[in-house]
């Protein structure tokens, strides 16, 4: 409701259990801070209530201390008695009626004249189990009322966890009810008022630097952290009944994705911010039982369970990871992990944004090149930072990681809690509840994390410890687990890139190599090495995943050599370029054998391989279900497809390869007429404007301009860029699969036909053949293939 007729009334704060914990360190010091910033009413009052009876003086030393102990510097004396001025204290039982009309009458005498309006603020600085009492004795002793004509307001403030799980949060939602309309609810949840999520949001939503594509297409993963290195200290007995991932996981950190996920709020109303934030967590895909295994951990610290209050069978967490995906069309493959943890090495509190690497990569391969990252961080410093990588001074093209750090602001105290909750005692009386949590909020909250506790509870997770102040658990849940094992025989560019990427995203991977110096390379990446095909199967458990990387002339010898160190239920899959007849032939083989054979069509090049490439999939549908984790992990999002049965795969990437002929060959050809025109065309120029907006924008031709840039246009560097332009063994058999199904193809056979030509017929169009080649699939395509 808006304030404009209730500004000149009396508020009057009620701090219920205003001896306990959380009044002494987040409300009597905020309470404080706004009285130093002037940010208080004009008019108003704070009135404590509590079990225990405490004089004037007891109480004002209470009040004293706390702001003493929260405050920075000491306080002045007349200032601080200016402010207790503003207090008074009822004692009374939070089950007994006459102690709520006590204080009724007490909030009553506070103005001259009672018939004049009083705006209420009412915050619960107590346990939720003795809510259901309060609730019913505030409305009974009608405090829960206004004046007639809407002259004044009361409002409620609701501390988290908002229940223990969706049912009891139901139960509590109906409780409130009964007493209290929604919009006279406050429910808090102090991240939405730090500093750094309002950062966060001005920092997408007010400029226009990374906003346009905030989304699947650019980011990778968001990873979550809150990690303390206080413990449970004194609230052994609440926090054995809570545990990490009620206490801070389904309400901060999902307030923190929220932040970093969520559309731009419509307007500056309630309404526009909470929904946003709805929006978000409805986008948190179910669990099963499966997935929490799989994608979950919990751990107790050592010495937990010796804390008074903690059973000493205790089975609560003090830390949890969890790892989900987003769904929607805008975030469907993003990852998320989320960890948080007490008694940790250090603090962080920070959300980490990981962008996909690009597709197109100038220079990578000269130097170490991680992903971008954005990095909001919260503690120890409210600060943004972005990773970046620029050329190191110099004569060579080596890069270096570099970093644009700006810290948002200087905090004006540096004491845990003023700040947010100053901000919530100030949103409260202007009733601005955009940064207060929706009911909606809280059951998408609990919808998400129940089944994991469920799951937890019946032990289908293991409860696993760490010692204090240990790092153990400072790194993502991926690299603690590792998703499965397998085995990459060829470690070429293709090869040797696939097995970097399932390492980065945890697979164990058992690599081998004829020629040893690429396996002993790979080592440095986690690379379990093998220098023979028998060791390769020696080191890895039963059900072994083998995955054939190497030229296709020689698939079958490997195949042969495997065949009688195999075992039932044992799989292959070939991920090189073979025909599609030798595919099939070969699958028949091996059913002979019972091993599963697996063929995959991989497009994108050695950068595909490392980024995520296209993968075509053929062979037996269960045998390619049971794989979808292994596919997944090895393409870009939504980019692996099963097409059919056995040699589909190859098949499909044999035609994807002559249509890859024609395409370059049209390309090269158009090239050479635009650079042999009188109209002395800048071809650079041209690529670049082709590739925005027009309709034959493409990644090809990206990369021929990526090459016009490192080559120039001429394209007659040592190192690149041939006019004589090799062929592979997939342009040939398309041709002649078209052939025998009696379909003329001229475009794939013409292109073709160009390159066997040009082996003494150098020209401009296969220079610019070869630059393609060059870009997506580093062949080798310099001028020493002219002299031969």
């Amino acid at each position: 409701m808006s304030n404009t007729n209730t500004k000149d009334n009396l508020t009057v704060y009620v701090i219920m259990g205003v001896t306990g914990d959380l009044a002494y360190k987040k409300v009597i010091p905020s309470l404080w801070h706004l009285y130093t910033h002037n940010h208080l009413p004009e008019k108003y009052k704070i009135v404590g209530f509590a079990r225990r009876s405490l004089g004037e003086d007891l109480f004002k030393k209470l009040i004293k201390d706390s702001i003493t102990d929260h405050n920075n510097g000491l306080i002045d004396e007349d200032e601080f008695d200016s402010f207790f001025d503003h207090f008074l204290y009822q004692s009374g039982d939070f089950g007994d009626l006459e102690s709520f009309k006590l204080l009724q009458a007490k909030i009553n005498s506070l103005h001259a004249n009672t018939s004049d309006c009083i705006n209420k603020v009412f915050y619960l600085a107590t346990p939720p189990n003795v809510y259901g009492s309060i609730f019913k004795n505030l409305a009974e002793a009608g405090l829960n009322t206004t004046c007639e004509d809407k002259k004044s307001w009361t409002r409620i403030l609701i501390e988290k966890p908002f229940g223990s799980d969706l049912q009891s949060s139901k139960e509590l939602e109906k409780l409130l009810s009964q007493y209290f309309t929604e919009d006279q609810i406050y429910r808090i949840d102090h991240y939405l008022f730090k500093e750094i999520i309002q950062g966060i949001e001005n920092f997408r939503f007010s400029n226009n630097l990374f906003e346009n594509t905030w989304d699947n297409t650019t980011i990778e993963k968001i990873e979550i952290k809150l990690f303390e290195k206080i413990g449970v200290e004194n609230r052994g007995s609440f926090y054995d009944s809570v545990g990490t991932l009620r206490d801070v996981g389904q309400n901060h950190l999902l307030a923190m994705l929220a932040a970093v996920v969520s559309e731009s709020p419509a307007s500056g109303d309630t309404d526009s911010f909470q929904n946003r934030r709805e929006d978000v967590l409805a986008l948190l895909p179910k669990w099963t039982d499966d997935l929490v295994q799989k994608n979950t951990k919990r751990a107790q610290y050592v010495g937990y369970a010796d804390i008074d209050g903690v059973n000493e069978n205790s089975k609560t967490e003090t830390y949890f990871s969890v790892q989900t995906t987003l769904t929607g069309s805008k975030w469907d493959g993003v990852t998320v992990y989320m960890q948080a943890g007490k008694m940790m090495n250090e603090v962080r509190k920070e959300i980490v944004i990981t962008l996909k690497h690009p597709k197109v990569c100038l220079l990578c391969e000269e130097g170490e090149h991680k992903p971008n990252q954005i990095i909001f961080r919260f503690d120890p410093n409210d600060e943004i930072k972005i990773i970046f990588y620029s050329k190191k001074p110099g004569f060579k093209h080596l890069i270096e990681e570099r970093e644009f750090t700006f810290f948002l602001y200087e905090k004006e105290t540096k004491i845990q809690y003023v700040e947010e909750y100053s901000k919530v005692f100030f949103n409260v009386v202007e009733g601005d509840k955009s940064r207060f949590v929706s009911v909606k909020e809280v059951e998408f909250a609990w919808q998400f994390v129940d089944p994991v506790l469920s799951a937890w509870k019946q032990d289908k997770v293991i409860l696993d410890s760490y010692q204090k102040n240990t790092p153990v658990y400072s790194q993502n849940l991926l690299k603690e687990k590792q998703k499965g094992e397998i085995a990459i025989i060829g470690l070429g560019k293709m090869g040797a890139n696939l097995a970097k990427r399932l390492l980065d995203t945890n697979w164990k991977v058992i690599g081998f190599n004829r020629s040893p110096e690429a396996t002993v390379q790979l080592k440095e990446c986690g690379l379990d090495p093998a220098y023979s095909i028998e060791e390769v199967v020696q080191k890895m458990q039963p059900h072994r995943t083998i995955w054939i990387m190497t030229p296709y002339q020689a698939t079958d010898d490997v195949i042969k050599s495997l065949i009688p160190l195999l075992n039932k239920g044992d799989t292959i899959i070939d991920g090189g370029n073979s025909n599609y007849k030798d595919t099939i032939r070969r699958n028949t083989v091996l059913q002979e054998h019972n091993i599963n054979f697996i063929d995959v069509g991989v497009s994108g090049g050695p950068e595909g391989a490392l980024n995520g490439a296209c993968l075509m999939i053929g062979g037996e549908k269960s045998i390619y279900e049971s794989y979808e984790n292994l596919f997944a992990d090895l393409s870009v999002s939504n980019g692996y497809k099963y097409v059919g049965s056995s040699g589909a795969g190859h098949f499909v990437k044999m035609v994807h390869n002559g249509i890859e002929y024609g395409m370059m060959q049209s390309i090269g050809e158009g090239f050479e007429v635009l650079k042999k025109s009188s109209f002395d065309l800048n071809v650079l120029d041209v690529a670049e404007i082709y590739n925005h907006g027009s309709v034959i924008e493409s990644r090809l031709i990206g990369w021929l301009a990526q090459a016009y840039s490192k080559f120039t246009v001429n394209l007659d560097k040592e190192e690149c860029c041939s006019g004589v332009v090799s062929h592979s063994g997939e342009g040939q058999w398309t041709v002649d699969t078209a052939k025998e199904m009696n379909i003329d193809v001229p475009i794939i056979e013409g292109s073709l036909e160009f390159r066997k030509q040009s082996q003494n017929n150098p020209s401009y169009t296969g220079q610019v053949v070869s630059a393609l080649r060059h870009e997506f699939g580093r062949h080798d395509t310099s001028k020493k293939h002219e002299n031969k």
